[in-house]
């Protein structure tokens, strides 16, 4: 395994000040929370009560040809399950403090500190402290292909668990309200707005050719 640490001494900002998430301007479509990215993938959610969010700007969709870009700030108890990409991620935490599995294997992390997660290796993160997690994520790719590993999520003791769940869920209803077409509650394929349809069986979580509420409560 090459991952790399870098992990340095400083401690992360004592002070946390909201504020709005910056997206690229006029290449969003608000569906009903700020800020929420054009046809955005169903992953993507801003929590209005607690200032948590995730955006992941795929380079396919802006022209890009070597790069993805996902940034997120989230309280203690959150973060991503285990998963793997297809090609290596960068992560850069900005603020706070938690950590990362990766492989099996735990690291504690606290800003400023990159991370480096080879391609094809299962890991997860997860905020810790009394502060909030802030990180931004590179691919060198144009779109980050996550994809749920066989690994089950080794922080699923610690994390809280509704908020962000919620907010996507949220999201999806308001999906649902603007691209279910023939109102049966469910989006088919020719249905789903692109990002969706383009990632279409990794939110279709029980294979049967529709995307659903039931499918958003797994993600």
């Amino acid at each position: 395994m090459n991952a790399m640490i870098v992990n340095a001494d400083a401690s992360p900002s004592a002070t946390q000040v909201d504020r709005p998430v910056e997206t690229t301007p006029g290449n969003f479509h608000n569906l009903g929370l700020p800020f929420v990215l054009q046809n955005q993938s169903g992953f993507n959610f801003w929590d209005v009560k607690t200032g948590d969010y995730f955006i992941e700007m795929e380079g396919r969709y802006y022209g890009w040809d070597n790069a993805t870009v996902q940034i997120s700030e989230v309280g203690c108890g959150y973060g991503a399950p285990s998963h793997m990409h297809s090609v290596e991620e960068i992560f850069v935490l900005v603020e706070g403090e938690g950590a990362i599995v990766i492989d099996g294997k735990t690291f504690p992390i606290k800003a400023p500190c990159v991370v480096r997660v080879p391609p094809n290796t299962p890991h997860a993160i997860v905020s810790l402290g009394t502060g909030r997690m802030k990180m931004v994520d590179f691919f060198p790719t144009n779109h980050s292909g996550g994809a749920p590993s066989d690994m089950l999520d080794p922080f699923e003791y610690i994390k809280t668990g509704g908020n962000e769940r919620n907010a996507m869920i949220d999201n999806f209803k308001k999906i649902l309200a603007d691209f279910d077409a023939d109102r049966d509650g469910k989006l088919s394929k020719d249905e789903a707005p692109i990002m969706l349809r383009d990632s279409f069986e990794r939110y279709d979580t029980d294979g049967d050719g529709f995307i659903t509420l039931d499918d958003a409560k797994t993600w």
